[in-house]
Formats: C-alpha cells, sequence, structure tokens
C-alpha cells in the first residue's frame, strides 16, 4: 500500500456522493484543470457501476474483485467500498499514476474500516494490468474511465479479465471524435468513419464496441454486450467476456456499416461481407452518408437489465430516477434493430405531418410490426418496418 509524502499547494475540500464523503485537493477554479479532478456530472456513471456490481455479484452468487484502473479521486473506489457490502465485493484494487492522486487516496483510505478489502497501487494503468497478467490475478471487473479515449487499454484489460472470464466497464470522453468534429482522428485513433448528424451517439457507441470486439477475437474471446449509453458529454459500455474462439468467430460476422441519408432517414446496414452499392437515397435522391465499420448486434442484455431495474429501486442511488429512465427505455427498445429512424424527417416525406411518434409506434404494432422509441433520441423511432411502410402507416393514420 502506498502513502505518498504531501505534496499539496491547493486546499482541501470536502465532497459528498452518494453516502460516501471525501476530501479532495482544490488546486483550481474549474475542475478541469485541477491536478486530480473530480467531476460531480460523472455522479450517473458512477451510480451505474455500483447498481451494476450489485447484479453482478447476485448473478453469479459470490463477491467480486474489482480493479479501479485509473482511479484519480478515488471517488468511485471509495463507494464502492462503503456503500457495498461485503457479499458484493471481495477486494478493491485502486490505482493511479499522478502522485496527487495517489495522496488524496491515501488520505482519504485513512477513514475506511477494512483495510483488508483495498490496495492502493500508484502506477500507469497499462503497467498494472501487466502485472495482472503476469501474476495470474483472478480478476472479476476491470473498470476503465479515462480523460479521453479508453482503447488502448483494451487488449490488457481484456488478458487480465480471461482467466476469470470477467466484466470489462469503459468510459469514453471523446466525443468530438467519435460523433465527428474530428472525422480523421476517428479514423486513425478507431479504424471508423463518424458521423455528426442525429445518429451520431448510436453510432459512436458502436464503434468503440467494434474496436472492444476486434480486441477480443485477437484473443479468441466473446464480447456480450450487458449496457452500453450515452449520457450528457460522455459514452459507457459495460461487456462480459466468454473464451470461445467459435463465438468470437460467429460474432464478428456482425460487424459492418451504415449507409443513411440526411434529408428523409433513410437508412441501411449491412455487414462487411455483403455489397452495397448505392450511392444516393433510394427515396428521395439525396448522396447517402456512411458510418462504420461498427457493432450491428445488440447493446443489451435484457436478463442483467431487469435484475438492475429491480436492485435500482433499493439502493437509493443519487441517480436512481435518471437510471429508472434510461433502463425502461433500454428494456423497452428493439435491441436487435440497430439504428433508428428521425421522426421529423420521415413526416417530411409524408402527407400527415401532424402527428405524434407515440401514437406511429402504435399504429405500427397494431399492423403487425415491431416498434419503440430509443433512449438516443426523443424524435427516435426504432421499427423493422421497411420505410415505405411506416411512411404508408403515417399517411393512413
Amino acid at each position: 500500500m502506498y502513502w505518498g509524502d504531501s505534496m499539496t499547494t491547493g486546499s482541501w475540500k470536502k465532497v459528498k456522493e452518494g453516502n460516501t464523503e471525501l476530501e479532495i485537493i482544490k488546486d483550481a477554479e474549474r475542475i478541469y484543470d485541477a491536478s486530480v479532478f473530480y467531476n460531480p456530472k460523472m455522479t450517473v456513471n458512477r451510480d451505474f457501476t455500483l447498481l451494476m456490481l450489485e447484479t453482478i455479484s447476485k448473478k453469479q452468487g459470490k463477491p467480486l474483485t474489482f480493479v479501479d484502473a485509473l482511479a484519480g479521486t478515488g471517488i468511485r473506489s471509495f463507494r464502492i467500498l462503503k456503500e457495498l457490502s461485503s457479499s458484493t465485493i471481495n477486494k478493491v484494487i485502486i490505482n493511479d499514476k499522478n502522485p496527487k492522486a495517489i495522496e488524496i487516496i491515501s488520505k482519504n483510505a485513512l477513514l475506511l474500516e477494512n483495510k483488508e478489502k483495498f490496495e492502493i497501487i500508484h502506477s500507469d494503468a497499462s503497467d498494472l494490468l501487466y502485472e495482472i497478467i503476469q501474476q495470474r490475478q483472478s480478476i472479476d471487473v476491470i473498470d476503465i474511465d479515462p480523460f479521453g479515449s479508453p482503447i488502448k487499454f483494451f487488449e490488457t484489460s481484456l488478458y487480465a479479465l480471461k482467466r476469470n472470464s470477467g466484466y470489462l466497464f469503459a468510459t469514453a470522453t471523446d466525443l468530438q471524435v467519435l460523433c465527428g468534429k474530428y472525422s480523421d482522428a476517428c479514423l486513425r485513433i478507431y479504424n471508423s468513419y463518424p458521423t455528426r448528424l442525429y445518429l451520431c451517439h448510436e453510432v459512436a457507441l458502436r464503434i468503440l464496441l467494434y474496436n472492444i470486439i476486434i480486441s477480443a477475437g485477437r484473443l479468441g474471446l466473446e464480447i456480450k454486450p450487458i449496457l452500453s449509453y450515452h449520457h450528457e458529454h460522455f459514452l459507457r459500455i459495460k461487456v462480459k467476456i466468454e473464451k470461445s474462439k467459435e463465438a468470437a468467430n460467429s460474432q464478428h460476422q456482425q460487424i459492418g456499416m451504415l449507409s443513411f441519408c440526411s434529408q428523409c432517414s433513410y437508412y441501411r446496414t449491412f455487414t462487411l461481407q455483403e455489397t452495397f452499392s448505392l450511392s444516393h437515397c433510394p427515396i428521395c435522391d439525396n448522396p447517402l452518408e456512411r458510418a462504420g465499420p461498427l457493432w450491428l448486434g445488440e447493446l443489451y442484455d435484457k436478463q442483467y437489465l431487469l435484475l438492475m431495474n429491480e436492485i435500482n429501486k433499493g439502493m437509493e442511488l443519487p441517480s436512481e430516477k435518471r437510471i429508472s429512465r434510461l433502463l425502461k427505455l433500454a428494456l423497452e427498445e428493439i435491441d436487435e434493430i440497430p439504428f433508428f429512424y428521425n421522426f421529423p424527417l420521415v413526416t417530411r416525406h409524408s402527407v400527415n405531418r401532424g402527428i405524434k411518434i407515440q401514437d406511429i409506434i402504435e399504429a405500427l404494432s397494431d399492423a403487425g410490426f415491431k416498434a419503440s422509441r430509443t433512449p438516443f433520441d426523443p424524435e427516435g423511432l426504432k421499427t423493422d418496418a421497411k420505410y415505405e411502410e411506416l411512411v404508408q402507416i403515417i399517411n393512413d393514420f
């Protein structure tokens, strides 16, 4: 355990999140200028982590070993240690390479009971993951929450989890890259083309999952997405890994491309094995935009989501209501269909424009189609109806 020498140049400030109090160094006015910053807007991210750990522990019937590889102030780990029971958490490894972060973590750790349940490490995250691999440690969950892209940590994290068929949680905050403002950077970092238009957040998540699947495939691992979501300025994914080269081979068949129209919202997905030669929209003749490669499979495991929804009601998390809304939308969403129509763009090409999206969802269901809303866009509509069939139902309403 590391207890760093004091190097504080700012003042100490108390913060509280959930049922956990923490002292942090305040050495800048803006949180992003601080040497180690605590961002209260990420509370929902950490709440989801606690909820997911409780869910995994219940499903597996055992306490978990958790690695906080880029801990920062340590607020995520301290909340896990203080707010989750010993039947849920076996051990927490708290790591950061910033000596000021270790000072903050060490100071707050003095107040923790059960010191055998955590270990503080001062190391680069990649070095920590390599050490876990070399020592053949049994790790259940690794959390990667960097400032920017998590991609450079994927392969070592997956390798470290391989022994235990564990879970990887990862955050991406480089939305300007993944959502198309810097498309050249997205191609360089993620080997994929993004979009800046209405599908940008779902495209971004699927690009992130595609990159995890590519890394997992090299190790002969299958990835099972449990929960993937966008919230404000970040993307968050939670996946389970399974050791199966055959399943990994099959999973790679669900990597593909998206072709869509920015004017009428027509879209088509196709796998890398398929040929799609259309350059202009068959509905309005507008040039089609492409995004990908990306993951075309499901974003959720709804059995996990159902259990999360039940557990969430009894945990009294700060973001309980927000989490409940997101889980409700995810549970209702037709997850086997990637992407959605932008309803206002579709109604531009219909004769009936003053119509509510929920009315059309019900009309589609009555006509025998699958239809739902999506968490990615309040005006998004998912359906297995063809574009022309959707427009016909709108016109007939």
